[in-house]
Protein backbone atom coordinates (compact mmCIF):
# COMPACT_ATOMS: atom_id res chain seq x y z
CA UNK A 1 0.00 0.00 0.00
CA UNK A 2 1.70 3.32 -1.25
CA UNK A 3 2.03 6.29 1.89
CA UNK A 4 -0.38 8.21 -0.32
CA UNK A 5 -3.40 5.57 1.01
CA UNK A 6 -1.96 5.49 4.60
CA UNK A 7 -2.08 8.68 5.29
CA UNK A 8 -5.79 9.31 4.02
CA UNK A 9 -6.57 6.17 5.96
CA UNK A 10 -4.36 6.84 8.75
CA UNK A 11 -3.56 10.94 9.26
CA UNK A 12 -5.29 13.47 10.46
CA UNK A 13 -8.01 15.46 9.05
CA UNK A 14 -6.91 19.05 7.92
CA UNK A 15 -10.47 20.34 6.78
CA UNK A 16 -11.73 22.92 9.31
CA UNK A 17 -15.09 21.10 9.54
CA UNK A 18 -13.62 17.44 10.02
CA UNK A 19 -11.04 18.68 12.58
CA UNK A 20 -14.44 19.94 14.49
CA UNK A 21 -16.01 16.61 14.13
CA UNK A 22 -12.86 14.26 15.33
CA UNK A 23 -11.08 16.79 17.74
CA UNK A 24 -13.70 18.18 19.96
CA UNK A 25 -13.47 17.30 23.79
CA UNK A 26 -16.55 16.93 25.70
CA UNK A 27 -16.71 17.73 29.00
CA UNK A 28 -15.63 14.79 30.61
CA UNK A 29 -12.88 14.64 28.52
CA UNK A 30 -11.93 18.47 29.53
CA UNK A 31 -12.06 16.87 33.14
CA UNK A 32 -9.84 14.26 32.58
CA UNK A 33 -7.28 16.36 30.59
CA UNK A 34 -7.24 19.06 33.15
CA UNK A 35 -6.03 16.86 35.81
CA UNK A 36 -2.87 16.44 34.10
CA UNK A 37 0.23 18.93 35.23
CA UNK A 38 1.49 21.70 32.71
CA UNK A 39 0.51 23.00 29.71
CA UNK A 40 2.79 20.42 27.10
CA UNK A 41 1.52 17.32 28.96
CA UNK A 42 -2.10 17.97 29.14
CA UNK A 43 -1.90 19.16 25.30
CA UNK A 44 -0.02 15.85 24.75
CA UNK A 45 -2.63 13.97 26.47
CA UNK A 46 -5.40 15.13 24.91
CA UNK A 47 -3.63 14.42 21.56
CA UNK A 48 -3.02 10.91 22.01
CA UNK A 49 -6.61 10.75 23.22
CA UNK A 50 -8.09 12.48 19.91
CA UNK A 51 -5.90 10.41 17.91
CA UNK A 52 -7.01 6.88 19.76
CA UNK A 53 -10.38 7.62 18.74
CA UNK A 54 -9.66 9.10 15.32
CA UNK A 55 -7.93 7.87 12.81
CA UNK A 56 -8.01 4.84 15.67
CA UNK A 57 -3.94 4.79 16.40
CA UNK A 58 -1.36 6.26 18.67
CA UNK A 59 0.96 8.76 17.95
CA UNK A 60 4.43 7.72 16.60
CA UNK A 61 7.40 8.43 18.40
CA UNK A 62 8.23 11.91 17.43
CA UNK A 63 5.14 12.69 15.39
CA UNK A 64 3.79 15.75 15.38
CA UNK A 65 0.36 16.65 14.76
CA UNK A 66 -0.55 19.11 12.27
CA UNK A 67 -0.35 22.65 12.70
CA UNK A 68 -3.90 23.16 11.74
CA UNK A 69 -5.35 19.88 14.22
CA UNK A 70 -3.12 21.96 17.36
CA UNK A 71 -4.22 25.05 16.82
CA UNK A 72 -8.08 24.22 16.79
Amino acid sequence: MSLEIWARHYGAPLDEREIARHYTLTSDDLEIVGRRRGDATRLGYAMLMLYMRWPGRALEAGEVPPAPVLAY
